[in-house]
């Protein structure tokens, strides 16, 4: 009779963590290491935010088209490069935010405050009219290659 009860509430146990988790819906994301970003990134510098302003993209994010985004360009001032021109002073990120909706689950778009005047780590790729773009796309940029380093002060 014990086991015939212990098997009962198993079952009501199982069957109760069943129904209140419902179904779960999640987005495959890989985490890059620091080698694999450098190693793929054509300039690597600290760098903070000066200004950010959208431009007339708008568009289906490329690599992820179900979110409707609009461009952006945050121009950083840079204070270290790591990899790449040394000379460089400045530079244009080319991102995306998104537009009217987030998709539920969906990618991990950036932002920047300059106000805030924090500084970021930027892994970045160069494209084809002279901006930059996360060294790992515009879907996760904030899981492949900008990543704070701190808030204000240098």
């Amino acid at each position: 009779m014990s086991n015939m009860k212990s098997v009962h509430l198993l079952f009501l146990a199982t069957a109760f963590l069943l129904i209140s988790t419902g179904i779960v819906g999640a987005r495959i994301i890989r985490p890059w290491s620091y080698q694999e970003l450098l190693d793929k990134s054509d300039l690597v510098v600290i760098a903070t935010p000066m200004a950010t302003n959208d431009t007339k993209e708008h568009i289906g994010l490329p690599g992820y088209s179900i979110q409707p985004v609009i461009g952006v360009e945050t121009k950083f001032e840079v204070s270290a490069v790591l990899k790449g021109d040394k000379s460089l002073k400045d530079l244009v990120l080319h991102h995306y935010r998104a537009d009217v909706i987030q998709v539920p689950n969906g990618p991990t778009l950036v932002s920047f405050a300059p106000a805030e005047k924090r500084t970021f780590l930027l892994f970045l790729v160069r494209e084809a009219d002279g901006r930059y773009g996360p060294a790992f796309g515009q879907v996760d940029p904030g899981l492949c290659g900008i990543h704070v380093l701190g808030g204000a002060g240098r």
